[in-house]
Parts: C-alpha cells; structure tokens; sequence
C-alpha cells in the first residue's frame, strides 16, 4: 500500500508471481555488483591514514588498497605535515610501487612534534593505470585530536 492505496500491479500478482518478481529483482541487483566488482575497467584506490598521538611522538600510517579492476604501477605518496605556522615538521616519500587488483600497502611513521596543536597533513598520490597518469592530493586538518582516522577513495571510471 502507499498512502493507504494499494499499488494496482501488485495487487493483481498471486503469492507465486511477487516471489518470482522480488528473486528477479534480487537477481539484477546482484548482477549488477558483479558487473561493478569485475567487468567495469575503473581505477580505484582505497585510503586509510591514521594520525596518532603518544608519548613517543606523533605518527601517521597510511594503508592504500587498489579496488578497482585496474593494476596501478609507480604509486609514491608525498606526506608533508605542517604545523599551524605552515612549518613543515614532517616529510616523506613512499614508494610503494605497483598494486595488482585487490592488493594493499601500507607505510607508517613517527615523529617528533608539539602534541595537540593542529596539525596540516597532506598527501599526494602519485601513479598510473591502464596507460593514464594520475597526481591526486588529499588535505587533513587536525585540531583538537589525538586520534583520528580518515578514510578516502580515488576513482577513476573507464566506460
């Protein structure tokens, strides 16, 4: 019913038809994931970075995973971290060089900083896939955090 009237198609469907329309329909939906998870040529990076603050010093990790249907090749992050004054109190190049579909790297590091003042953390992407080249940046701003996890996707679609 919607809005107190019954929608006349499915009024008209026996018990047996709506449970052949309502497999159907679930049968579509799955094989459009499918399509999506497989046969779509996109570039497609999954980001996990991590900023931590201990008494040890201050680190950052940074997980990339390729879930797209795409390789990517010569992936290097750049990770620049300013303070507010826009001093850099950290920087850092990371080759993690070539992620076959599915994989995932991962980097992390530690340094010495003022702890809870903010914080500028950049990191720029730097790969290519399926012949294309890619410089991506992503811009994080910590404030009043001693923990925080950001999470991020860099997409490409080839249709």
């Amino acid at each position: 019913m919607v809005g107190g009237h019954s929608i006349p198609l499915l009024s008209k469907l026996t018990g047996r038809q709506k449970r052949l329309a309502a497999f159907l329909l679930l049968v579509i939906v799955g094989m459009s994931y499918l399509l999506y998870a497989v046969a779509i040529p996109r570039t497609e990076l999954r980001t996990t970075t991590i900023f931590h603050e201990s008494f040890s010093g201050i680190s950052i990790g940074i997980e990339v995973k390729n879930s797209g249907t795409l390789d990517v090749s010569g992936l290097t992050v750049n990770a620049t971290v300013t303070d507010s004054d826009g001093k850099v109190r950290h920087s850092e190049n990371i080759e993690f060089g070539g992620l076959k579909r599915g994989a995932k790297a991962s980097h992390s590091f530690t340094f010495s900083a003022p702890q809870a003042e903010p914080y500028n953390i950049t990191l720029r992407f730097i790969f290519s896939s399926d012949g294309r080249d890619y410089n991506e940046t992503l811009n994080y701003h910590v404030e009043d955090y001693m923990n925080f996890i950001w999470k991020d996707k860099i997409r490409d679609w080839r249709v």
